[in-house]
């Protein structure tokens, strides 16, 4: 484990170098720093699965005889190679195949396990592994709470259940089927990792999104600015979150017929919908520049190790460290620019719904919270 926090460490360390001279944008910043996980997550799953096999033997597929394995779903920022530096490591754990593990005991006789029980047990010993506080730290807080059921569900679920909860009368709420949107896969074989991509593809774009579903999503997006500070660079109003928010909903009404707007990064995401004529020019180029704006002041607040990660700092001194970072010589006009910025992206946020709305045949919202 040293030399997983050692790792990580450096790898960092690089990244920041090259942000805070400037030597990359903001993309290649968060790409970079989702990779660092990702290249984690895959070592660690692949030595604990190695140490489960000595103890519990292979597990294998019921139907067939071949191999089983598991299969990690990057969710959220890691989906999206949009990690910032103190970013969560949001994944669901999944696994190919029902069936059992065996081994044969010294005494000769074979042992064996539920491919469930072996898939679950990896799930958790990779979350304890980056889970676990020790000297250094917590490797990364790896959450995997947007699993089927969440917390109440099994660490790991297979193809076949996850299928059944997505499908179109399973249990799967709105916000779970829009959180696929972000849906990366990280670990998987090549057969599991296709079957996968399908299920998702059907359970998010397979379908027509009803106008009431979109506009659960907005309502959705005011209570997540409960407990939020108004200056809240992420989750307050005009925040990040709107203008993912924004990307998410036309992708979700449009992505069943225009495949190439299926992608997990949000900025990509803006890209397409910008070449098929769905965002318009004046519109891709202010919610572009916002987006790209607000990640990076949210990644030098992290450099500054400010207390709130995402909150704008309302102390003079703090702002002035902050501009500096961010090469701005005067703090009052960066203040004056993330007010205008967050404004107009709320006054965006507001109209795309609208019009999704007025499309759908439902009637243009009134922007307020329900």
């Amino acid at each position: 484990e040293p030399m997983l926090h050692a790792f990580k460490a450096s790898q960092q360390l690089r990244v920041g170098v090259r942000d805070v001279l400037g030597r990359q944008d903001i993309d290649e910043t968060t790409a970079a720093l989702s990779a660092i996980p990702e290249a984690l997550l895959r070592l660690v799953v692949a030595h604990e699965e190695r140490r489960l096999v000595a103890r519990l033997g292979a597990p294998m597929a019921a139907a067939t005889g071949e191999p089983a394995g598991p299969i990690v779903l990057a969710m959220g920022k890691f989906g999206g190679r949009e990690m910032n530096y103190a970013s969560d490591v949001d994944v669901v754990f999944l696994y190919d195949h029902d069936g059992m593990s065996f081994r044969h005991s010294p005494r000769g006789s074979a042992e064996g396990t539920t491919n469930a029980h072996f898939f679950a047990e990896l799930a958790q010993r990779v979350a304890r592994t980056f889970n676990t506080l020790g000297p250094r730290g917590r490797l990364y807080e790896l959450d995997s709470r947007l699993r089927p059921s969440g917390r109440s569900g099994p660490p790991a679920v297979s193809l076949a259940e996850f299928a059944r909860y997505l499908a179109p009368d399973g249990p799967a709420a709105v916000w779970e089927r829009q959180a696929l949107v972000k849906a990366r896969i990280v670990v998987g074989g090549e057969a599991a990792s296709a079957a996968l991509r399908e299920i998702i593809d059907h359970a998010v774009y397979g379908r027509t999104w009803s106008a009431a579903e979109i506009e659960s999503i907005r309502q959705m997006r005011y209570r997540m600015e409960e407990g939020a500070r108004a200056t809240n660079l992420k989750r307050g109003p005009g925040g990040v979150v709107d203008i993912e928010f924004i990307v998410q909903a036309l992708q979700l009404v449009h992505g069943q017929t225009l495949p190439c707007l299926r992608t997990p990064e949000t900025l990509a995401g803006l890209v397409a919908l910008h070449a098929a004529g769905l965002v318009h020019d004046e519109r891709f180029d202010f919610l572009r520049r916002a987006y790209r704006t607000l990640r990076t002041i949210e990644g030098r607040l992290r450099l500054l190790d400010a207390a709130a990660r995402h909150d704008f700092p309302a102390a003079p001194p703090e702002q002035r460290r902050l501009a500096h970072l961010l090469g701005h010589e005067r703090p009052d006009r960066l203040v004056a620019e993330v007010q205008a910025l967050t404004a107009r992206t709320r006054a965006e946020f507001e109209r795309v719904f609208n019009e999704i709305g007025c499309r759908l045949g439902e009637p243009a919202g009134t922007g307020q919270p329900r």
